[in-house]
């Protein structure tokens, strides 16, 4: 189709084409039969879609998202008015959604449609009015479903009373509003003459109007030679539905969907809480439909998908698998296949999970499934036969413990989509960092959202909003006691990587140091984990060993918890391996606990601490960040506080967590501008860029500050330094075995033997050799103050010796 046709200007004339001229022009009912309208206030996104029948007096305002169906409908028996089946008259024309987006131009053929209509930026609706209505509505799905199979229309709009948008009418929906002002549909073509026979559209679009098949489940055996299915998972018939009506709020994963309850008129204050749809499982045959509110008993299921016009028997297809010797691979593909298209489980890490919300909070979390509830789910998901020699029949049977096993076992995974990780809130995508607003799997990211996109709007992006937004969340940390302008800074990055971790492969921890008890080290901990997901943090103690730490620290990851906190320590960051790579490193690959295999769980965690005069030592100064705080009063427990920001964000988590992605935004399309400030290895790029320098650029002081102080004055460097002196004043460059040098400074030397002492190498109160010369091999060619250790050879026996090195002219 010519691409002039919507980018044409001048289309003065067409705005004289009123509602009422648009309707009467494209629907000729037969006599009884109304069109059917649906009009709608702001955000078309919320609430049902409630249709009245149009006449002469039908009044619609331009003002309203207003909408047309393809259909008429006659009234009902006891003279309401619906859009259901049973009332169906005619079908009047087709419609080919989102042109220029979803479906190119170049697809279209170069004809005379009956209208063409822009509903957002540049996307267009472009319909095709019949010449003679339809009045069999098998041959109107017919139609409809020949034109979603050429990919000309959108698969969730499969039925009779699909809406279309009127021409004098708004695009509420909030990503379309510019200044506060809606979109304003509006009528490029009109020609209200041009009509088609079903014949001629068939032509023109290439479409096969063959007969639909009734669907039968597929059987899998070994006639086939190869297991040909589409890996793709189809989306469950009532979701679907429920979407079209705007209906659909969120998954809340293992097979349950947040959703806006149909008669949500009758609730007390008409309050959109409290419903939910279950997909179909082994006790509910056609998936369950409840509704917490005072008519619960009144709907049901049954009830649920009467409304949305849906037949019980679409939602039970349950398909068969033989057992078939010699044909395990076919089978155990499958069994796999058909776990997919459940939708329950994916795979992760060499793993087979699900996804679990809490019922109380809500918060997602990432479940590894077992074996017995492998076999369980696969005799859910489809109906199990095996052949009886005896009897000479196929027989029912059980998921068979050898296939199972197989499966559950394997390394690579056919049809299970890949899961990195859940997010609670929107997130910007790893590739791009294009900004993901909707709930669900996303394909590109693989990550599965969970929340409602209506509690998180995405405003103005400007520099103004940004700063109105850095003011809201600097108000949360008035009342805590920061030593200095830069722990704040700190505290205020820590609330963006809570808010934005799953965006981050890597980014640090967040220590919260004081000296004192009560100086509100937990509730800042608190705070900043409200950030991170609706619940609430994972809460252990630091673990003692390296072996404790890789066992307590991969049983917590595989769950993809939002935020993992050490609670109150009473010693120092220790610098166990694992925890070391879990803020280098975007994965970590480790044995099962109880399993016979291992696992790699994605480390996008917030990892936060606290305690009294303790924080991160060694390897971690370079890796967690330092908050301090100090009320400077004798007894902090006495104090008094005005406000309680924990319970305020939990109150308006989406406003808050949309201020973070506010700033990062404006950040971005300001042309993400970088301060000079000094580079951090592991951290200059995703965290650099949401949770450091959108910062600087407001105005804040850097928050990698305390990194860079913490590398700069390390202990263990300044330990090192006291050793590298003594050692050149007493030996110079001299290659000098451990043995001679700890003999000869016990009483010559005290300087360096005190130096010598400062590490833990002493055993009943002597040097040990052998440790210390551990404590050389560690440190060697590490350069502190100009000076290093290196290996050397004296007496044909390993050797050490310091090095003064040049520093490089720049």
């Amino acid at each position: 189709m010519k691409r002039e046709r919507y980018e044409r200007t001048d289309v003065g004339d067409f705005k004289q084409v009123t509602n009422k001229d648009f309707i009467d022009a494209v629907v000729k009912s037969p006599s009884g039969a109304y069109p059917a309208l649906c009009v709608k206030e702001g955000n078309p996104e919320i609430g049902g879609w409630s249709a009245i029948n149009y006449d002469e007096s039908s009044l619609i305002k331009s003002s309203t998202n207003n909408y047309l169906s393809c259909a008429s409908f006659s009234l009902a028996e006891n003279g309401d008015f619906n859009v259901k089946k049973e009332n169906f008259a005619a079908y009047h024309f087709i419609i080919l959604d989102d042109v220029g987006t979803k479906i190119p131009l170049e697809k279209l053929p170069d004809i005379e449609p009956t209208w063409i209509i822009e509903t957002s930026p540049g996307n267009y609706q472009v319909g095709f009015v019949l010449a003679e209505p339809i009045t069999d509505i098998s041959e109107a799905e017919r139609l409809i479903k020949a034109v979603i199979d050429a990919g000309l229309s959108d698969k969730g709009a499969g039925g009779v009373s699909r809406w279309a948008r009127l021409p004098n009418a708004i695009n509420g929906k909030l990503k379309y509003e510019v200044d506060g002002e809606s979109f304003q549909c509006r009528l490029v073509e009109w020609n209200p003459e041009q009509r088609y026979t079903m014949e001629q559209l068939a032509d023109l679009f290439k479409l096969n109007l063959s007969r639909v098949q009734e669907r039968t489940p597929e059987v899998f055996s070994n006639q086939s030679q190869e297991h040909t299915s589409s890996p793709g998972i189809p989306e469950n018939c009532v979701i679907t539905e429920l979407k079209k009506r705007g209906l659909y709020k969120t998954p809340l994963g293992s097979g349950k969907h947040d959703i806006s309850c149909p008669w949500v008129h009758e609730h007390t204050d008409a309050l959109d809480t409290g419903a939910a749809y279950f997909e179909p499982d082994e006790r509910l045959s056609t998936g369950g439909f409840c509704c917490q509110h005072s008519h619960r008993e009144q709907y049901h299921i049954r009830e649920l998908l009467d409304f949305l016009d849906i037949e019980e028997a679409q939602t039970t297809h349950k398909p068969l698998i033989k057992v078939v010797p010699g044909d395990l691979h076919h089978v155990v593909d499958a069994a796999e296949e058909q776990l997919a298209i459940g939708g329950k489980y994916y795979q992760s890490g060499g793993l087979i999970v699900s996804i679990s919300s809490d019922p109380i909070t809500g918060d997602p979390a990432i479940v590894p499934t077992n074996i017995s509830t492998l076999t369980r789910e696969l005799s859910v998901v489809a109906s199990w036969v095996k052949f009886d020699k005896r009897s000479g029949e196929w027989g029912p049977s059980d998921p068979p413990p050898r296939h199972t096993s197989v499966l559950f076992d394997s390394k690579v995974f056919r049809f299970l989509l890949p899961l990195s990780g859940v997010a609670r809130q929107p997130y910007f995508r790893d590739i791009g960092g294009e900004l993901v607003l909707e709930p669900g799997y996303d394909g590109i990211s693989k990550r599965f959202g969970v929340f409602n996109p209506k509690e998180f709007p995405l405003g103005k992006t400007t520099i103004e909003a940004a700063k109105e937004a850095l003011v809201i969340l600097r108000q949360l940390l008035g009342e805590f006691s920061f030593v200095n302008p830069i722990d704040e800074a700190a505290a205020v990055s820590a609330i963006f990587t809570a808010a934005v971790r799953v965006s981050l492969n890597v980014a640090p921890g967040y220590h919260i140091h004081a000296s004192v008890i009560a100086s509100g080290k937990s509730y800042l901990c608190e705070l900043i984990t409200a950030f991170s997901g609706p619940g609430f943090s994972e809460k252990i103690s630091y673990p003692k060993s390296s072996e404790e730490a890789t066992k307590v620290t991969l049983a917590l990851l595989m769950r993809n918890p939002a935020c993992i906190e050490y609670d109150d320590m009473d010693g120092d960051w220790l610098p166990h391996g694992v925890i070391k790579r879990m803020f280098t490193s975007e994965k970590i690959t480790e044995r099962i606990l109880g399993y016979s295999k291992t696992a790699t769980v994605s480390t996008r965690s917030l990892i936060l601490g606290s305690g009294n005069n303790v924080g991160p030592t060694r390897d971690l100064s370079r890796r967690v960040v330092t908050i301090h705080l100090d009320p400077r009063v004798e007894t902090p427990a006495t104090r008094v506080y005005r406000g309680n920001p924990v319970a305020e964000v939990r109150a308006n988590r989406g406003a808050y967590v949309m201020a973070v992605i506010t700033i990062i935004q404006a950040w971005r399309e300001a042309g993400m501008p970088v301060a000079n400030v000094d580079s951090i290895a592991s951290y200059d790029g995703q965290w650099s860029e949401y949770c450091r320098h959108p910062l600087i650029w407001l105005g804040l002081p850097d928050p990698a500050r305390v990194l860079i102080e913490q590398v700069t004055h390390d202990p263990d460097r300044d330990i090192l330094n006291g050793l590298l002196t003594t050692w050149f004043e007493v030996f110079g460059s001299v290659p000098t075995t451990v043995r001679k040098a700890v003999d000869r400074v016990k009483y010559a030397q005290p300087d360096l033997y005190d130096a010598m002492r400062e590490f833990p190498i002493e055993e009943r109160g002597e040097i040990n050799n052998s440790k210390f010369g551990w404590v050389l091999k560690k440190n060697a060619n590490r350069i502190v103050n100009g000076l290093e250790f290196r290996r050397a050879e004296a007496d044909g026996r390993t050797a050490w010796q310091v090095v003064r090195v040049i520093p490089l002219e720049s």
